[in-house]
């Protein structure tokens, strides 16, 4: 594919479709594409296609990527912001690529060197960006020691602080020896997902309840 990085729009392949691309229609194409393939294995340059698209429908909802091409931002400016239905089908094929296709095992392979899949932390990202605003309230630090049991901590992969907004708990239990006993850890979702195996990715959708998809049309 020529070049090659994490990035959603880094590649040869998301390049080109980025450059066929004159209207909404066209982004939605690749959802269709990828529609017709059903719950299938996703060849590496449909999962190129479908990203962008995802992203494309991110930049579209006032989420725009460092890499996004302005060219192609600028083709589609004016208009407006897509109808829920779209990036709730964004959302989906961005899962699917990520837990069954060719470009998520090439970036398997790749981080089998570092133990560090950068891609999954960037999908994991680009997922974030298409969930709808919620408003919501994070537990206060007392609300935390009385529910888990421990203050808030730095993230268990990087060591670096865990912001409010992205609070993300995980236990670990030694089941094998049914006895009291386990460990928990906070952690920032994209550095979990940059050390999972793809298929075991951790997909964090949320979901507006005054707004909610008709399942019909995606």
């Amino acid at each position: 594919m020529g070049a090659w990085g994490s990035g959603s729009f880094e590649n040869d392949t998301a390049m080109d479709w980025a450059a066929e691309v004159q209207s909404v229609d066209d982004v939605r194409r690749s959802f269709d594409r990828l529609k017709a393939v059903g719950s299938g294995y996703v060849d590496a340059d449909l999962a190129c296609h479908v990203v962008a698209a995802a992203e494309t429908i991110a930049m579209l909802m006032g989420r725009r990527s460092s890499d996004f091409p302005s060219d192609l931002a600028d083709r589609l400016a004016g208009v407006g912001e897509p109808e829920s239905e779209v990036y709730h089908q964004a959302r989906g094929a961005v899962m699917q690529v990520m837990r069954n296709s060719e470009l998520a095992e090439l970036w398997e392979d790749g981080a089998g060197e570092t133990g560090e899949n950068e891609w999954l932390a960037a999908m994991t990202g680009l997922v974030d960006r298409l969930n709808p605003d919620i408003e919501t309230a994070s537990w206060t630090p007392e609300e935390i020691e009385h529910r888990v049991g421990q203050a808030l901590q730095t993230c268990a992969f990087c060591d670096q602080p865990v912001a409010p907004d992205e609070l993300f708990l995980m236990t670990v239990y030694d089941a094998s020896t049914r006895m009291p006993g386990d460990r928990g850890m906070w952690l920032h979702l994209r550095c979990l997902n940059s050390r999972l195996h793809h298929k075991h990715a951790v997909i964090n959708l949320k979901f507006d309840p005054n707004n909610m998809p008709d399942l019909d049309k995606l």
